[in-house]
């Protein structure tokens, strides 16, 4: 920008009928919150040729990007753990400060942005809904969110409430203690992040050292603990 800040600009494709893909869901609510840890909408533009969403700026990029690629090594305990409490605060908001109630539907590492700071920032609202039935799970008409986050409770009936992005959630901590993706390379043909962890521990807090980042140094073990329950 002129000023010299920078921002993110997020193109939509335009669709026939009444599928917005998100824009809708992006306004309704980025556009009517505020919270440290949850990205800003800046402004936005919606015509018949195109739609933009403008957001603040995220040097890092995703969490997804920077604890799987290449320098995801350098992202130590510390900093894994203070994005994990930030994030966690920003679905708290979302679930417990907002009227009515906003479900993500899509929480994931990808959807984790990163400042220059390194904090955690909750992103990508275009699934996100309402919630007016005060604690009582509404069904959907089809599944929404990305493989390997979605709530296999949720993938069988539709019916969605907070206790989904928590599900998601706890998947994206899984990520951050054993640095691995949600699915993929774990041995057996359709075994993903959850079903390792299980087999692998037992869910038991104390044989979480096994799955541990090997790339990680220095680890509160009893930090990790309490992340993993």
């Amino acid at each position: 920008m002129q000023n010299g800040d920078h921002v993110a600009v997020k193109k939509l494709g335009i669709s026939k009928g009444s599928h917005d893909n998100g824009l809708s869901a992006e306004l309704k609510t980025l556009g009517k919150i505020r919270h440290r840890y949850i990205v800003r909408l800046l402004a936005f533009c919606s015509n018949k040729e195109i739609n933009l969403l403008v957001y603040e700026y995220m040097l890092n990029g995703s969490l997804g990007e920077v604890l799987h690629g290449k320098n995801g090594g350098q992202l130590q305990w510390d900093t894994r753990l203070k994005i994990a409490i930030e994030a966690a605060k920003g679905l708290s908001y979302l679930h417990h400060d907002c009227s009515p109630m906003i479900i993500h539907r899509d929480v994931k590492s990808n959807n984790i942005l990163l400042n220059s700071e390194l904090e955690a920032h909750v992103a990508d609202f275009g699934l996100a809904k309402y919630f007016h039935n005060n604690g009582t799970s509404e069904c959907m008409s089809a599944i929404a969110g990305s493989y390997g986050y979605i709530a296999p409770e949720y993938a069988y009936t539709l019916k969605i409430d907070e206790k989904s992005d928590v599900y998601s959630f706890g998947v994206v901590l899984l990520e951050l203690i054993t640095g691995r993706k949600p699915v993929g390379n774990f041995g057996e043909e359709g075994m993903d992040i959850v079903q390792w962890a299980k087999t692998e521990t037992n869910w038991s807090k104390e044989e979480v050292v096994k799955i541990l980042d090997e790339r990680l140094k220095n680890v509160a073990i009893v930090e990790a603990m309490q992340v993993f329950l």
